[in-house]
């Protein structure tokens, strides 16, 4: 199926483009990308005689006006900022075809793996002074209307997506039978753990700010995968980065980031920050966050069949148990974690097959 898909953009980009493919398929060759968990799909073009390449992002939907579209909308609210962003080529609605910038392969999850302590901390830091901008410069609407002022985390949404957790890691993963009693009791614990969540100042949140979604060309980042934005707590997209699935960072590093976010916030923003209370929101927002991506890996498992997110539901799981424990006022929240996650993710990854979750499985729309 993907391979028939490919080879139909070979006649495709040619009939939606011309002033950009030759008609010739000598003239560029087309290669399948791995994507995200979402139904798009990418691919990048390579143009024969030169070293230029494009991306082509192909929606599941044709769509008609690009104003609306939410990738195409929130673009240009980030590139009116200043914000690093793949520059929109070109674009075909009625074939849901558009074509990228090709920022290249090099996540900054990639370059963390090879980079020293001291690179790390650097990059790291560029991505921070980077979500302070898009939080706060963000934040302030311009003359282009943004589809991001308009959705929010808000009790509803962010209670919807502890109910997917329970649904597609607890009781179809796990399959773990919720009991009336307990599923009542865990939305008392949601709400707990939420409530104050909900009472705090919004900002424009990107939704997935994590090392899959910061491109790396010459140790500068690029941000990606932005058009979920939504307004939120400034806690969410810092714990998407700082408490991400797919990289662990070491505690001492960890501690320095955080503290640098809130000393630079509280500089652009001309007014002081409460470390404590600052801390006690983020810790919160980590474990909403965290049980969110731990539905959102078991729900590519399971609906989608693919398996290799699997392998980032330990770490998370663990992120879980870490700031349960910092927070004893959400022994709620942490009996029932331990009565239907903790066990039951450790039997889980103890009796299957490691070969189910390697690293190295290819998975289709990653």
């Amino acid at each position: 199926m993907d391979q028939r898909q490919t080879a139909s953009l070979y006649t495709l980009l040619p009939s939606c483009f011309p002033h950009i493919f030759p008609q010739s398929r000598d003239g560029f060759s087309v290669h399948r990308l791995a994507g995200d968990a979402s139904e798009r799909r990418y691919y990048r073009v390579l143009f024969a005689g030169n070293s230029s390449s494009l991306v082509v992002m192909q929606l599941p939907e044709p769509f008609t006006d690009p104003e609306t579209l939410p990738f195409c909308n929130v673009h240009a609210h980030l590139a009116a900022l200043h914000l690093p962003v793949p520059r929109i080529v070109a674009l075909h609605p009625p074939s849901g075809l558009l074509l990228l910038e090709d920022l290249g392969d090099v996540t900054l999850e990639k370059r963390l793996q090879e980079a020293d302590a001291q690179t790390q901390e650097r990059l790291y830091r560029q991505a921070i002074d980077l979500l302070l901008t898009l939080q706060i410069e963000g934040s302030r609407p311009r003359e282009r209307p943004c589809v991001a002022f308009h959705l929010a985390f808000d009790e509803e949404k962010l209670m919807w997506e502890l109910d997917f957790f329970l649904h597609h890691a607890v009781e179809q993963l796990w399959q773990q039978t919720i009991s009336p009693r307990d599923r009542q009791r865990f939305r008392q614990a949601f709400l707990e753990l939420i409530t104050p969540l909900v009472a705090e100042k919004r900002y424009f949140t990107h939704r997935d700010y994590h090392s899959r979604n910061l491109m790396v060309r010459d140790d500068r980042l690029a941000i990606i995968d932005f058009q979920d934005a939504r307004m939120g707590l400034c806690q969410y997209d810092l714990a998407s980065l700082l408490r991400d699935s797919y990289y662990s960072l070491p505690p001492p590093l960890f501690q320095s980031l955080l503290h640098y976010y809130m000393e630079q916030k509280a500089l652009r923003e001309g007014k002081g920050i409460a470390p404590e209370h600052f801390r006690y929101i983020f810790d919160r927002m980590a474990i909403q966050r965290n049980l969110k991506a731990i539905g959102t890996f078991a729900f590519q498992a399971v609906e989608k069949g693919r398996a290799a997110y699997l392998r980032y539901i330990p770490r998370t799981v663990q992120y879980v148990q870490e700031n349960i424990a910092r927070h004893p006022e959400l022994s709620l929240l942490g009996q029932l974690l331990t009565d239907y996650v903790f066990a039951a993710c450790e039997r889980f990854f103890s009796r299957h097959d490691q070969e189910l979750i390697d690293e190295h499985t290819v998975v289709e729309g990653e």
